[in-house]
């Protein structure tokens, strides 16, 4: 089945009576004649194949195709906006375009002083910036929807190159009121018999991975109460006493009351702050970045096409 290609135009009247559902308030603020909007809102539901309006002489009102498409068509209109300013900035000031996705909280040692450092080297670098897990945002750097991104690795993506700046260990995320909260490590033995909070593998494979084989290597394989996909989440539910995490060091930057972090005794597992970008030469606000990033991490990118 072919998507039908929305008309902005077609789509912002189709809002405006969707908003008063009235055809008459809804030419008044659109300027246009009644018939000629019905006209308009006929041929949209044509093209759709789909009543999107049902009016008879006394009230107009949504269908459920007219609810999904009112709330999605707002969203595309906010966004289209924000294409046209982007343009519009770009060829007004010459400002370069820099599209960042990063994954939280693994970036938030680095991101932020990256992208203060290029602000303060190139003022006229427009950033955008995409939090997302590690696998989106791989993905859309190999469908160009990403110019760099940061993410835990590495995880192979054809048609993008990902290098590794640096790793860090696991470490055990407790309830505060927990037997093990008071030792300065906890080996991971002892936790053999404890509830798990864990996260699903296809968001972040090897963060995943590497918590499995931890356990495995200790003797166990961890029992899971509940998953969660967001790293606070994770943290809060900890906190409520539901379960215990394994999560990077990195998380160590989200102070939640109850909830205490502790670094892992005996055999340890990393996992890998990556860098991914497409393949070939970086544009001049992407190499600029990269420059930045090898000067923090001492990883050579820049020179790599």
């Amino acid at each position: 089945m072919r998507s039908p290609l929305l008309d902005s135009r077609r789509l912002t009247y189709f809002i405006a009576v969707a908003e008063s559902l009235h055809f008459r308030k809804a030419a008044e603020r659109l300027r246009l004649a009644q018939p000629a909007l019905s006209q308009q809102i006929r041929r949209l539901e044509e093209e759709l194949g789909c009543q999107l309006l049902k009016r008879d002489r006394r009230r107009v009102e949504l269908t459920p195709a007219g609810v999904a498409l009112l709330d999605t068509g707002r969203r595309a209109l906010v966004q289209l906006s924000h294409a046209a300013e982007a343009a519009q900035r770009t060829a007004a000031h010459q400002v370069a375009l820099l599209r960042v996705g990063f994954l939280s909280p693994a970036a938030f040692a680095l991101v932020p002083e990256v992208l203060r450092r290029l602000r303060l080297a190139h003022p006229h670098v427009h950033l955008v910036l995409r939090e997302a897990d590690s696998v989106t945002l791989l993905e859309e750097v190999r469908l160009g929807q990403l110019d760099v991104a940061f993410v835990r690795g590495p995880i192979p993506t054809p048609g993008v190159r990902v290098d590794t700046l640096y790793e860090e260990p696991l470490l055990v995320v407790l309830p505060s009121g927990h037997r093990l909260a008071r030792r300065a490590r906890v080996p991971l033995a002892a936790l053999a018999d404890e509830p798990f909070i864990g996260y699903p593998r296809d968001p972040v494979p090897p963060l995943h991975d590497a918590m499995m084989e931890m356990c495995g290597a200790a003797g166990f394989t961890p029992s899971f109460v509940t998953e969660a996909t967001e790293w606070y989440t994770l943290v809060s539910l900890v906190a409520a006493g539901i379960g215990l995490a394994i999560l990077p060091e990195s998380v160590r930057t989200f102070t939640r009351r109850g909830a205490v972090y502790r670094p892992i005794a005996g055999e340890q597992r990393h996992v890998a702050l990556t860098i991914a970008r497409p393949l070939g030469p970086p544009g001049p606000a992407l190499r600029a970045c990269l420059d930045i990033v090898s000067q923090m991490t001492g990883v050579r990118l820049s020179d790599r096409t």
